[in-house]
C-alpha cells in the first residue's frame, strides 16, 4: 500500500525518485517486484477486488456491455528491461519492445462505467513465430467470452453482451459455446455468407 501511495503521487518517475532515495522503501520496492510470477503480487490478485465490486455493480443492471480490447504497451525506452515481447517495427524496420494486454471494461446500458473485469497481459512473439503469436491473441478473446458465461450462471438477471472490433471476428469466437444471456456484438472483418 505505501509502494502504491507513493508511486501514485509521482507516476512518471522511477519509484526510486519517487521515493526520494529512502533507502528500506527502495529495498522493499524491488523485492517486491522481482518475486516470482506465482507470488501473491500478481495482476490478476491485484485485480480481484476491483473485480469483484465491478460484479457487484453488474448485479444490479438488465443489460451490461463488457467491451474487450487490446492494446500494446510499448516499453522501447527501457532497454534493460527483461521479459519485454516484440510489439512491431518502425519506419526503420527496428523492433519496438513491450506487452500486450487484454482488457475488459464493463459499461452499464446507458454507457456508465461498471468497472474492470480482467486486465491479462502476455509478450508478443516476433513476426517469425507469428502464428503462435496469433493463437495466443485469439485466447485472449476466448478466455474472456469464457469468463462472461461464467459470470452470467452468477448473475441471473443480467444480460452481457461482449464487445469486439474486428480483431474478435474469427470463427472459433462464434463456434464457442455461449450461456443463453451471454451475445457477442463484433465488428466484422471477414464476410460471410450467413
Amino acid at each position: 500500500v505505501d509502494v502504491a501511495m507513493i508511486q501514485a503521487e509521482q507516476p512518471t518517475r522511477a519509484f526510486s525518485g519517487a521515493a526520494k532515495g529512502e533507502g528500506p522503501m527502495v529495498k522493499a520496492f524491488y523485492r517486491m517486484i522481482e518475486m516470482a510470477d506465482d507470488s501473491a503480487v500478481t495482476m490478476e490478485a491485484i485485480l480481484a477486488p476491483h473485480r469483484e465490486r465491478t460484479i457487484q455493480r453488474m448485479r444490479h443492471e438488465s443489460i451490461v456491455l463488457n467491451i474487450q480490447d487490446g492494446c500494446d504497451l510499448n516499453y522501447n525506452s527501457l532497454s534493460e528491461c527483461e521479459g519485454l515481447g516484440v510489439i512491431g517495427k518502425n519506419q526503420t524496420s527496428a523492433s519496438s519492445q513491450g506487452l500486450h494486454l487484454h482488457s475488459s471494461f464493463v459499461v452499464n446500458n446507458d454507457g456508465l462505467p461498471l468497472g474492470v473485469l480482467r486486465a491479462d497481459c502476455s509478450t508478443p512473439l516476433p513476426k517469425s513465430e507469428q502464428t503462435s503469436h496469433e493463437e495466443k491473441k485469439t485466447n485472449h478473446w476466448l478466455t474472456a467470452t469464457e469468463d462472461s458465461n461464467i459470470l452470467a450462471k452468477q448473475l441471473p438477471t443480467t444480460r452481457i453482451i461482449n464487445v469486439m472490433d474486428r480483431e474478435g471476428d474469427f470463427f472459433g469466437q462464434f463456434e464457442q459455446p455461449r450461456h443463453k444471456r451471454v451475445d457477442l456484438l463484433v465488428r466484422a472483418k471477414h464476410n460471410r455468407k450467413t
